[in-house]
């Protein structure tokens, strides 16, 4: 009881901070979809609406902002890194076309780019709601 008063005080006051008529949108969903918005609203406290708005708006809440500023220079950073890794992988391609000659440390540079590449694409499905 105290999590849906909780709610709906969260909610009431969202309410009172819109401008104007409010506008009410019907939304259709799966069975598996409207499962999953069930759990999210005994998770949270906050009505389907109140979490469909934050969807779709954002979170004003700065700890999930920072998250994802944090979340976002770790992609910068991995993209810097993928870039730097493209360019060693290039040079070394030239390398071995220019004299037919495959350095020692070729297999093991290819296989930490192959690891890079899991490792980024393991960081961007994390990061997928």
């Amino acid at each position: 009881m105290v999590e849906q008063e909780n709610s709906r005080r969260v909610w009431t006051s969202r309410r009172k901070r819109i401008e104007g008529k409010t506008q009410y949108v019907r939304v259709s969903m799966s069975e598996s979809e409207r499962a999953q918005l069930m759990v999210l609203e005994q998770q949270t406290g906050l009505s389907p609406s109140a979490l469909m708005v934050e969807a779709v708006f954002g979170s004003a809440d700065p700890v999930a902002v920072q998250l994802r500023r944090n979340q976002l220079a770790e992609l910068i950073q991995m993209r810097h890194l993928m870039a730097t890794i493209a360019n060693n992988v290039n040079q070394i391609a030239r390398h071995a076309n220019s004299t037919g000659e495959v350095l020692p440390e070729t297999v093991e540079t290819l296989q930490e780019a192959r690891r890079f590449g899991a490792d980024v694409l393991a960081k961007i499905e994390e990061l997928i709601p």
